[in-house]
């Protein structure tokens, strides 16, 4: 898969329960918004991908979830 520097990827893992995704989507959801204006957000069979149209937000991003990367 190409690298996207807007892209913000958090992997599935076995720890993780529905509780832990619920939050994690609440978090984005809080500062970003729904999907649509500011970023996309697509699950895959081995992560959840986050690609935003500016490069502040996806920092922002990973600023927010540093400790779910």
């Amino acid at each position: 898969m190409e690298k996207i520097s807007n892209r913000v990827i958090v992997k599935w893992e076995n720890s993780q329960t529905g509780v832990w995704w619920n939050e994690t989507c609440a978090m984005v959801l809080e500062v970003f918004g729904l999907p649509g204006e500011r970023y996309e957000s697509k699950p895959s069979h081995d992560a959840m991908f986050f690609d935003f149209k500016s490069n502040k937000d996806a920092d922002l991003c990973r600023i927010l979830l540093s400790e779910r990367l």
